[in-house]
């Protein structure tokens, strides 16, 4: 279980930088993880195993379209839960990133589409970022 929570993290992050317009490389990934060079590389070749990454050496790290598709799901749970947790549960803003960390890597469709339909036709995370549609 704890390799796949990282193996998504990484998807994530990954996609979070590139949306940023950011050279995705081992060494901003190793810092962003505060992880090792050899940490980080070790599991991008699992990614790439896994059709998920494209990388090539001394060049930026992509995400496949199965990455991508994946990194949007991870970004989809996790900002509807966290305005799950604050609008229903009334959690303070400051609360709902953590506990959203932990939950986003549930495996249940059914768990999140009744979240979302409990929420309604919301798009917009109390952060402020938007929920990306997606297929759970």
């Amino acid at each position: 279980m704890k390799k796949t929570i990282e193996k998504e993290n990484y998807l994530k992050t990954l996609y979070k930088m590139g949306e940023n317009s950011q050279a995705i490389t081992v060494t901003s990934l190793a810092k962003h993880f505060s992880v090792s060079k050899s940490t980080v590389s070790n599991m991008i070749k699992k990614l790439v195993l896994m059709n998920l990454v494209d990388s090539k050496p001394y060049q930026p790290i992509f995400l496949t379209n199965s990455g991508k598709k994946i990194a949007i799901k991870i970004i989809s749970k996790h900002r509807l839960i966290e305005l799950y947790l604050f609008k229903k549960m009334q959690f303070d803003l400051n609360e709902v990133h953590e506990i959203a960390e932990e939950i986003e890597h549930i495996k249940n469709k059914k768990f999140f589409n009744r979240m979302g339909e409990i929420l309604g036709d919301i798009r917009i995370d109390p952060h402020g970022s938007i929920i990306p549609k997606c297929e759970f």
